[in-house]
């Protein structure tokens, strides 16, 4: 099979589908995909290239016609299709001197004429191809400064949360009540925020954060170290917003901290439940409010709210300048639940 005639002829197409392939970046699935439409642009400009070259006499000149063919390398995955395009543009700027029509010029002054245009194409595709060199390296750059940004992240919370389990460990062996109770706020303020730098570090090296993305996936992950996940049910609702890593990380540690108070407070030991948490972003209204709200026992009238919870969640919400309030969840008993409201500016997101 491999000397018929069929053979033979894939047999030479195949080598050069293997240099064309190589050159413009296609592989063997993904081909045209990311170029199809700077390839069609090639082609139309091409195609453009020729009918001028036949309607209009030889010694005018077409070289834009060429240079702007090379100019489309720039939307090609890989710099050496610049040099590709260039070959092809040769190829045209040759063919085109038999399509034209001819004047009374003399044939040297013509392909003088070619000869330019070829050279003016080939300087344009060494520029081009430059040019994407240069952006793959810095891309190149961007990725490790990026990989780089997320570890640190993640060995940031790492460290956070080591701190706080000192702190601990040095309240936990504090027998004066009040350097006991100060360390313990310490502790549990850093050990959040480790947490929170931990996952920002999964979302990559910017300085800003979608609130939706953010708040599902804390809360994918607080939900997942609850001691019966089962029993109680975490309900999302969040806006879409660009939020600053430092508000991310002010809203994330108050999320955490009210969800930790209502299992420890609102749901007995083996009690079934549900939280509710809602943010919602309002450029209009200049506002952003969160709620978190759950249908445990609620709080008793009398009680007074100064554990280390509600100061640390009182610290988080002074950061981003916004208001707290605690209310029944609703008029019922013997479950009212509990509702902790935070209302911001909206501009606290950047």
């Amino acid at each position: 099979m491999l000397n018929s005639p069929s053979g033979k002829l894939r047999g030479l197409i195949r080598p050069v589908r293997r240099t064309i392939r190589h050159a413009f970046g296609w592989g063997r699935r993904a081909a045209f995909r990311p170029t199809l439409a700077a390839l069609g642009a090639a082609a139309l400009i091409a195609l453009g290239a020729l009918i001028y070259d036949a309607v209009t006499p030889r010694m005018l000149g077409v070289g834009l016609f060429y240079v702007a063919i090379v100019l489309t390398g720039f939307w090609f995955p890989k710099p050496k299709s610049a040099l590709a395009l260039a070959l092809f543009a040769t190829c045209l700027i040759i063919i085109g001197y038999w399509v034209t029509i001819p004047d009374g010029a003399p044939a040297w002054e013509a392909w003088a004429n070619r000869a330019l245009a070829i050279g003016t194409v080939w300087l344009t595709a060494v520029f081009v191809w430059h040019i994407r060199v240069l952006q793959q390296k810095l891309q190149d750059q961007i990725d490790i400064a990026n990989g780089l940004s997320r570890e640190m992240g993640h060995c940031v919370g790492n460290s956070l949360q080591l701190v706080a389990s000192f702190l601990r460990l040095q309240a936990a062996g504090t027998s004066s009540e009040s350097p006991r109770h100060v360390l313990e706020i310490a502790g549990s303020r850093i050990m959040v925020i480790g947490q929170i730098e931990r996952l920002l570090s999964h979302f990559g090296a910017t300085h800003t954060v979608d609130s939706k993305a953010f708040i599902a996936a804390l809360l994918r992950d607080v939900h997942a170290i609850f001691p019966n996940p089962d029993q109680i049910c975490i309900d999302v609702k969040a806006d879409s917003a660009q939020i600053s890593s430092t508000t991310a990380i002010a809203l994330g540690a108050l999320l955490v901290e009210l969800i930790n108070n209502a299992l420890k407070h609102a749901f007995r030991e083996g009690m079934e439940g549900t939280l509710a948490v809602r943010f919602t972003a309002s450029k209009s209204m200049n506002q952003c409010v969160v709620e978190v709200e759950d249908d445990g026992v609620g709080i008793d009238q009398g009680q007074k709210l100064d554990g280390v919870g509600v100061q640390n969640v009182t610290e988080f919400a002074r950061m981003v300048g916004g208001s707290l309030t605690c209310q029944p969840a609703r008029q019922t008993n013997p479950r009212p639940g509990t509702m902790w409201r935070l209302v911001f500016s909206h501009a606290a997101l950047h």
